[in-house]
């Protein structure tokens, strides 16, 4: 099982917790959702390095490959 991480910050860069973040893996294999921690990190596992779509706060960040190890920064 791989993981990928994606951290959020705001507008001045700094670390943006409590953030939902969600990833939609499609069908059948459906979403995953956490909140950011103190640092604006949060981490999915991927099952298969599948790909998906990132929405942060309600908003959709885009497809991504989502691949083991990979990390995603969005700013809102």
């Amino acid at each position: 099982m791989g993981h990928f991480s994606v951290r959020v910050v705001d507008r001045d860069g700094e670390p943006a917790a409590d953030i939902g973040v969600m990833i939609v893996y499609g069908f059948p294999n459906g979403h995953d959702e956490k909140r950011t921690d103190s640092d604006g990190w949060v981490e999915f596992h991927n099952d298969g390095d599948n790909p998906g779509t990132i929405w942060v706060h309600g908003e959709e960040m885009g497809d991504h490959s989502l691949a083991d190890g990979k990390t995603y920064s969005f700013t809102i």
